[in-house]
């Protein structure tokens, strides 16, 4: 598949839903080109040219699934973007519009917002606090966003109190942990967005139940490479659904050769051991009932972008960096501490260091990776790659997550 050239920093971040279901995306970017340019931790940006810039880019220059698949995505807009009526030149089934918490309120910005309601536009209000003059933006929302960042129990209850009698949906953002998840969901708060949301809680001391047990064995002998052939085989025959995948998988758009597979040791022999101990490593962490997709698809975007960087960067085996990225969310898929994890299954020095610690070049191409997709563009200013590179391995890794997610669910 032919990927669009950009020349921006974009990545996404998951809304979902209390069942932990993505709802939407919100994106986060930064146009390299521009110095007003700037996307933080805390997901705002301004700009107003720059930001023209990235609507054009990702509008204009690429299809909106190869980043958002067909959920929404969330924009911010500056005052000028809404005054202008920039949100017009998108498409109303795909984005929601969301309005700044910086944005001046007046009867003109109201007006617009209310036309853009009226046509069909769903309005997001970012990082609401309560004043006499965003009193009238309340009735135009569909979705009122609440920072609990550092936020008390008792704090939110407060931010909540002028809402009362408020018809649309809550979302909270920036959830720190478990607890304050948990309360939000019960205090009736629709959506949720957080880092906490993109990196699973690994539960300290958790029974590892028999299944996992299992799991962690065949995972030990797969990474032995000393394996033979006919025991990966016997590997996959033991997981169901299994063979079907590895098959499907093989035989799959972009792997395909023009010779039919249908056979577990011609699928082994066309795909390579290495890439077989990958995809099985991820197939038999699908294989349990309680992992959720979006961390399996979140999983398959970080192996490929590590992949896509390294041959980008010329040096080290794109093979190992898809495999650091495979593992590199094992503890949040087996809720088990990192290092517990590696010793278990006796991977080399090089990759338990950048699995571990960041350390060597698939540790630091690691580090790429996930500072990307947490948006920390800051700390990718000394990768030797243009903005360019950066962003065409993340869509890689997207539209290469697609594929594979479906091959998994069918």
């Amino acid at each position: 598949m032919s990927l669009p050239l950009i020349k921006i920093l974009l990545a996404r971040q998951g809304i979902y839903n209390k069942n932990g279901s993505v709802h939407a995306y919100e994106l986060l970017y930064r146009d390299g080109d521009a110095q007003t340019a700037h996307v933080d931790n805390l997901n705002s940006f301004s700009g107003d040219s720059a930001t023209s810039s990235v609507i054009a880019q990702l509008f204009s220059n690429m299809d909106m699934n190869s980043i958002i698949g067909n959920k929404r995505a969330f924009i911010n807009f500056t005052r000028n973007h809404l005054l202008d009526e920039v949100p017009l030149l998108l498409p109303k089934s795909r984005i929601v519009v969301e309005v700044l918490e910086t944005v001046t309120v007046d009867q003109r910005l109201i007006v617009n917002l209310e036309a853009l309601s009226q046509l069909g536009y769903e309005i997001a209000l970012d990082d609401f606090i309560f004043h006499e003059e965003t009193r009238p933006l309340i009735d135009i929302a569909n979705i009122i966003k609440i920072d609990i960042l550092n936020q008390t129990n008792e704090q939110i209850v407060e931010r909540l109190k002028p809402l009362k009698g408020y018809h649309g949906k809550l979302l909270a953002e920036k959830i720190e942990n478990k607890s304050q998840f948990n309360f939000c969901v019960d205090l009736g708060f629709d959506y949720f967005q957080g880092f906490f949301l993109n990196k699973p809680d690994p539960l300290k001391g958790q029974v590892i139940t028999e299944n996992r047990v299992h799991l962690l064995k065949l995972l030990a002998e797969l990474n032995d490479h000393d394996v033979p052939l006919g025991r990966v085989e016997e590997i996959i025959l033991q997981i169901p659904k299994l063979s079907y995948r590895i098959l499907r998988l093989s035989n799959s758009a972009s792997l395909y050769t023009g010779k039919k597979i249908d056979s577990l040791m011609d699928a082994i022999s066309q795909l390579g051991l290495v890439q077989i101990r990958n995809w099985i490593s991820l197939l038999l962490l699908a294989s349990l009932d309680d992992v959720a997709p979006d961390l399996l698809e979140r999983t398959l975007i970080r192996a490929k972008m590590c992949e896509s960087l390294v041959r980008k960067l010329g040096s080290g085996n794109p093979l190992q960096a898809y495999t650091v990225g495979i593992l590199s969310t094992l503890d949040g898929i087996l809720n088990e501490p990192m290092g517990s994890l590696l010793a278990k299954i006796h991977l080399s020095d090089t990759l338990n260091d950048a699995l571990l610690y960041q350390k060597g070049d698939l540790g630091q191409v690691l580090k790429f990776a996930t500072d990307y997709e947490a948006a920390n563009f800051n700390e990718l200013d000394n990768i030797s790659l243009e903005n360019k590179d950066l962003a065409q391995s993340y869509l890689e890794g997207i539209a290469h997550a697609s594929e594979i997610m479906d091959i998994i669910n069918h």
